[in-house]
């Protein structure tokens, strides 16, 4: 017996999906928003849950990270009256078991639950590979264990795989990580900086050359293909990879083979390939910047890494760590993280990522090398501004308790007898007040399609919903 949940908005699919799932003996819950579907994951183990995508308050499809990320891991089944392949290929990227429309047939409804639950027991009595060296990468949450666990699952076998974040979110440490724990290849551990490697001897750096092969080649030099061979080939940014030199690594990849520039022979090489990047190779195949087949051969096994903002429950830890790291390499006295310098590095949106946390921490050491405490003071000076001005509140009353006039009557003073609050303080409580306004707007003008609002906002779509759900917009 299970315990599933249907997320869906209309009363009749609800009922049909309890009802189904009921008669299969398991126990069905039911939510008709986003917001309460979350909140009952939080109370409730569920095995299994029914997300609709054209929900009161929002786009089904959104929140679906956020069910993965529960830690009863849960199977989610896309449910939606109007299908797109946009949608379904947005919700199998994201951990969805399948993307089925309304109305579906009770057989395929009988198939899809015993599936998903089939799976996701196999899944949880499957032996987990202890990992041997992830002594660097820091965190509990959710969003980095999931991570941690693809890197157990690629570890265990020699596939390719494909890092993909957002610049300074780790992608080596992963690379390094997948290379430790892998049995498979010996301990040569090859690193190829794609972006640094001037256009010219791409090919050259890569496949190495015979003396003589250009101008400058005075003696033969070996590759780093060759070098890895054996081991692990890490090519961090691959989307900086030209293109003929792609197509040149294709045929490596597919023929374990290659020949150094100038050389008439060939040189067998197998390697495990680790390869990261920033950029959507997605989009740079569309617009011919990246080799379709060679993408395909990248991401056999692909890992996300979260953003910073995604996992602030990590940053305590992050802090602690690297203060204690950085405090010995300087050889300054170990300091104490202050609970309010924390909270100041918790409140941050860290756009440089855990790089720009530890580079925040190490200015911070080096500013007062022989404080023992670190004080907010001592963090750099744009985190402690962003930090003044988020926190900046417009009080409804002054210090002795006389109310102050509201945004409309100060807006429409004509003299100056009233009692004017701080020009700062006035700011920020103009913007809390137009804020929801402007989403509100946004989104209507989108259609509350998220994807257009994104694109209108040059925000993020889990950063839209976060809005959504903090001033509780509604479509009607």
């Amino acid at each position: 017996m299970v315990k599933i949940l249907v997320i869906d908005d209309e009363e009749y699919i609800r009922d049909i999906l309890s009802t189904r799932v009921e008669r299969m003996g398991h126990v069905a819950y039911t939510a008709s928003t986003i917001e309460h579907g979350l909140k009952r994951l939080e109370q409730t183990a569920f095995g299994l849950v029914f997300l609709d995508v054209n929900l009161p308050d929002g786009n089904g499809l959104t929140a679906l990270p956020a069910i993965k990320a529960n830690r009863h891991q849960p199977q989610v089944i896309i449910i939606t009256a109007v299908g797109s392949v946009r949608g379904a290929e947005l919700a199998i990227k994201n951990g969805a078991w399948d993307y089925i429309e309304k109305p579906f047939k009770k057989e395929d409804i009988i198939l899809h639950v015993q599936r998903a639950l089939e799976f996701r027991d196999a899944k949880q009595h499957q032996p987990q590979r202890v990992l041997l060296d992830t002594d660097t990468i820091i965190g509990k949450s959710n969003a980095i264990n999931k991570c941690l666990q693809q890197v157990a699952q690629c570890a265990s076998g020699s596939v390719n795989v494909l890092i993909q974040g957002e610049t300074g979110t780790g992608k080596e440490l992963f690379a390094k990580a997948i290379h430790d724990n892998c049995m498979a290849t010996n301990d040569t551990y090859i690193v190829v900086d794609c972006a640094a490697m001037p256009e010219a001897l791409t090919e050259s750096v890569l496949f190495g050359h015979k003396k003589g092969a250009f101008t400058g080649a005075d003696k033969d030099s070996k590759g780093l293909i060759e070098k890895a061979d054996g081991g692990t080939l890490f090519l961090d940014e691959i989307g900086e990879l030209p293109l003929p030199t792609q197509k040149a690594f294709l045929r490596v990849l597919q023929e374990k083979k290659f020949r150094p520039v100038g050389s008439t022979k060939e040189i067998k090489s197998s390697f495990r390939l680790i390869s990261a990047t920033n950029r959507n190779l997605d989009i740079m195949v569309e617009q011919g910047e990246f080799r379709n087949d060679l993408l395909h051969r990248l991401k056999t096994f692909v890992i996300e890494l979260p953003p910073l903002r995604d996992r602030k429950e990590d940053i305590k830890d992050i802090s602690l760590f690297y203060l204690d790291q950085l405090c010995k390499k300087h050889e300054t006295p170990q300091k104490v993280l202050l609970p309010d310098t924390l909270s100041i590095l918790e409140a941050y949106d860290w756009p440089g990522n855990v790089r720009e946390l530890i580079n925040a921490i190490e200015k911070a050491i080096l500013s007062e090398p022989d404080m023992p405490l670190l004080y907010s003071m001592l963090l750099p000076a744009h985190i402690r501004v962003s930090h003044a001005e988020k926190g900046l509140k417009y009080l409804n009353t002054n210090s002795t308790g006389t109310a102050l006039p509201s945004l409309a009557s100060l807006l429409c003073l004509t003299t100056f007898n009233d009692q004017i609050p701080p020009f700062k303080v006035f700011r920020n409580n103009t913007l809390e007040q137009v804020e929801p306004l402007y989403f509100q707007t946004l989104m209507v003008q989108a259609g509350w399609n998220l994807d257009q609002a994104a694109k209108i906002s040059g925000l993020s779509k889990n950063r839209l919903y976060f809005f959504i759900r903090k001033y509780h917009l509604k479509k009607d």
